[in-house]
């Protein structure tokens, strides 16, 4: 059967929910209502990179082998993008694909380069630019610029929030239009795509719009206190439009990657390890050198801030980008919290200045877990991490030796965790985003065939959508795929074939490879800033 899924990119309950209570979202409210829902677990990193990958995969990190935006280089401290290629099982599309379905996609996040497929493909967050080749195939590229040449994939952040708020607003527009015009003049099978602007209107408005959070301003223009909820109307009457042009026979889920919480608190992991003696800094007289360039910025952010409503908070972020490499000392570093978010051995061999035996990784290893376990709020003097993970713990599939040793998962929240260098400071008031992501998102069935008011045996989890999808499509599931398919949610009982691996064949790219010019790459980074990723 015809199956779409419309992906709303940080949409949470959280907020859909006294929404719909409301009256601002009558086509969401219709769905849930005649559909079935249920809030959707995300990675173990909450973030657009590793989820939408579990998505359209039906396969988890350990698996598909993306945890974060950025993947660490080979015997190198530093990361570099991720890109489509790197993602190591294969896509809904191109399982349906060899069964002859005919797929449409569009502005998934993760997926760019445009990779061939039987159909046609508009790629999302991780192309650099207009400039580069973001459709197949690449003759399709000038024939939507011809019909929308307004067309843009990812919107800029403009300085001006109100000039921000009007891009945000125009991307709604051009892609819910370029999946209006690729469904009149293509057939297909398979649908999918992504507004992504949700997710930037919450990482940059959450705090006009929270009266309770520390950087509510009461002088915030109206248009900055709704912007979140008119983004939600906007996408309602987006769907309604969308669905007036589905067939009849058709089934339609709806999910996001992650929820959205604000964004209160951060943890500077480095400084945490230093202070367990397992990463050492530089001599005493370079970091007070940091320090006072870092005040200077401050003071002059707090100036710039007092004249302007620019997001002066994101340029700091750029700034601080990369500053932590610098000042370690790795002759004397054990562990290290590097930017793709996780906790690496300063292992000798695997890493540019590693010097950890391999016999005394396991009690680095444990020491880092023990100072993240034991790490308290000052605010309420409850432990940060509900849980910390050793890899094998964490993860599991044959891409699982490119994910950190130790990663964490936040008791609230509301806490994020970065490798900024904060001079001392372990938890520091958030000073970035005023939103972050939030581990769980939504999932809402709809369509011919699909159950009212389903119960699940256990939370749906974002690795579920991609199996779920593949049933729904009569397309055979692989043999080794972890995502379950939400049986629950289907009337009538699905018969599932499994047969194939999972796995993509590696002989026609290169693993390690970025596909990415230095500029690009440059571009990329500084988007992921901007959205708070890395520092």
């Amino acid at each position: 059967m015809k199956t779409v899924i419309i992906g709303l990119d940080g949409a949470t309950f959280d907020l859909l929910t006294p929404l719909i209570e409301a009256g601002r979202l009558p086509v969401l409210a219709e769905l849930m209502r005649e559909g079935s829902h249920a809030p959707l677990r995300s990675t173990l990193l909450p973030n657009s990179f590793p989820g939408w990958s579990s998505c359209t995969t039906g396969t988890s990190e350990g698996m598909h082998g993306i945890f974060s935006p950025f993947i660490k280089k080979n015997h190198d401290y530093a990361v570099r993008a991720m890109s489509g290629r790197d993602i190591m099982t294969r896509h809904v599309w191109d399982l349906l694909g060899a069964q002859q379905g005919r797929s449409i996609v569009i502005n998934v996040p993760t997926a760019y380069p445009p990779e061939p497929l039987n159909g046609v493909m508009v790629t999302g967050m991780l192309t650099p630019n207009m400039n580069s080749e973001w459709t197949y195939p690449a003759t399709l590229k000038s024939e939507i610029l011809t019909a929308l040449p307004d067309y843009l994939i990812e919107p800029g952040r403009h300085p001006d929030k109100h000039r921000r708020a009007a891009e945000f607003r125009r991307a709604t527009v051009m892609h819910e239009q370029v999946t209006q015009f690729l469904m009149e003049r293509e057939s297909w099978d398979f649908l999918m795509v992504v507004f992504s602007v949700l997710d930037r209107a919450q990482h940059d408005f959450w705090a006009d719009m929270d009266a309770s959070h520390p950087r509510h301003s009461p002088y915030a223009p109206s248009e900055f206190r709704h912007f979140i909820a008119d983004t939600y109307a906007q996408l309602d009457a987006a769907i309604g439009r969308l669905l007036e042009k589905l067939p009849a026979d058709c089934r339609l889920f709806i999910v996001s990657d992650h929820g959205f919480c604000a964004e209160l608190y951060e943890v500077r992991v480095n400084e945490l390890l230093a202070s367990a003696g397992l990463l050492k800094f530089k001599a005493s007289a370079f970091r007070r050198s940091r320090a006072k360039l870092k005040s200077l910025q401050e003071k002059i952010t707090r100036r710039l801030s007092s004249t302007s409503l620019q997001g002066n908070s994101l340029e700091r972020k750029v700034q601080a980008g990369g500053a932590f490499l610098d000042e370690i000392d790795w002759s004397r570093t054990r562990a290290f919290f590097a930017q793709d978010k996780g906790v690496w051995v300063n292992r000798k061999g695997r890493e540019a200045q590693g010097w950890v035996a391999e016999n005394q990784c396991e009690a680095v290893i444990e020491e880092a877990r023990t100072c993240l376990t034991n790490l308290l709020s000052p605010v309420d003097g409850q432990r940060v991490f509900a849980k910390v993970l050793r890899r094998d713990e964490a993860f599991a599939g044959l891409y699982k030796d490119r994910l950190p040793d130790v990663v964490m998962v936040p008791a609230r929240d509301e806490y994020v965790y970065n490798e900024r260098p904060s001079y001392g400071e372990t938890i520091v008031p958030a000073d970035s985003t005023t939103g972050t992501h939030a581990k769980d998102g939504i999932f809402i069935a709809w369509g011919r065939g699909i159950r009212s008011g389903a119960s699940f045996r256990q939370q749906p989890n974002l690795r579920d959508i991609g199996a779920t999808a593949l049933a729904s499509l009569g397309c055979p599931l692989t043999a080794d795929g972890d995502g379950r398919v939400l049986d629950e949610v289907f009337t009538d009982d699905i018969h599932i074939v499994r047969e194939g691996s999972s796995y993509r064949s590696t002989d026609s790219q290169t693993i390690n490879e970025s596909v990415y010019q230095a500029d690009e790459e440059a571009e990329l980074r500084e988007r992921m800033r901007a959205l708070g990723y890395i520092e």
